[in-house]
């Protein structure tokens, strides 16, 4: 009878140690998918946005005393707490030294009123978009009916998350004034982005750039802007138990001229210990500023 409770014994730790190993293994795993479909998620985010910034329908540029158009994009380096008018300093220090990146666009509209959506095109926000905005207090619309204002901040739970300010709606029109951020991408710890900038005016990005060194050209700089090069990184939720400092991750390659060290990888915390997965991609934009530098 004791050898037949001591083999019991010893079957039930082997089942119960069997159970954990496997459901330690499963969590790993679902851990890890999560992560890879978070990064996913949200470089197609950023290149659908890239993509469409730029856009304006035929009927909306040729309109009669159309202001003249702005550059589809801008960039501030190390940027936790942007303002709409990327021109004025930002609020406060990215998160990680990450990057923030406004992107104008428009929508399309059916018929002739041109500030009624077809619903074809939506902003960060999934809202609908016009081809032109609604003047505001007698103020002519600008030439892209929306902007929309990607940075990483911080969730109510102390999770950083990829954040999105884009137009607030009153009932079901867009409000061109006001602003609204709602979260795209939990678990987002940085993000890093270049600009491949045409040099030679050919049409093809002939060096990658910061944000400061195109704001340093001035705003024809940013005219010039054919593509967008973006490194980031992705936490998991589940603690690894880790005690030792991991391997720094690599997000962006050096430039000829000299980079930040937050450009070019990213420090994981010990005290975060967390799994990590850099994603790095870049987007060409399908809709370039046309114009040049004696133009614009």
């Amino acid at each position: 009878m004791m050898v037949g409770m001591v083999l019991g014994l010893l079957a039930s730790v082997l089942a119960i140690t069997t159970f954990q190993v496997v459901r330690q293994a499963y969590a790993n795993v679902a851990d890890s998918v999560m992560m890879a479909e978070r990064g996913h998620r949200a470089l197609g985010i950023v290149a659908q946005l890239v993509r469409q910034a730029g856009w304006i329908p035929g009927q909306a540029a040729l309109a009669p005393g159309h202001p003249a158009p702005t550059a589809p994009l801008e960039g501030h380096d190390d940027c936790g707490q942007p303002a709409i008018d990327l021109s004025a300093p930002c609020g406060a220090r990215g998160r990680h030294y990450s990057d923030a990146l406004r992107l104008r666009f428009s929508g399309s509209s059916s018929g002739e009123t041109t500030t009624r959506p077809d619903g074809t095109m939506t902003d960060c926000g999934g809202h609908a978009l016009a081809a032109t905005a609604q003047p505001v207090d007698g103020v002519p619309a600008s030439h892209h009916a929306a902007m929309n204002l990607l940075y990483i901040g911080l969730g109510s739970d102390g999770v950083p998350q990829l954040l999105c300010r884009y137009p607030r709606r009153q009932g079901r029109q867009m409000q061109a004034v006001t602003y609204t951020s709602g979260t795209l991408v939990r678990g987002v710890e940085t993000m890093q982005l270049r600009y491949g900038v045409d040099q030679d005016g050919d049409g093809e990005a002939d060096t990658y750039l910061r944000a400061r060194d195109i704001r340093a050209q001035g705003d024809a700089g940013w005219h010039r802007v054919r593509t967008v090069q973006i490194g980031l990184v992705i936490r998991g939720d589940r603690a690894t138990g880790q005690t030792t400092r991991p391997e720094p991750l690599t997000l962006l390659p050096a430039l000829t001229h000299g980079d930040a060290d937050e450009d070019l990888s990213f420090p994981p915390a010990t005290r975060h210990a967390v799994r990590r997965r850099a994603f790095t991609a870049t987007f060409r934009l399908r809709n370039p500023s046309p114009c040049l530098e004696a133009l614009c």
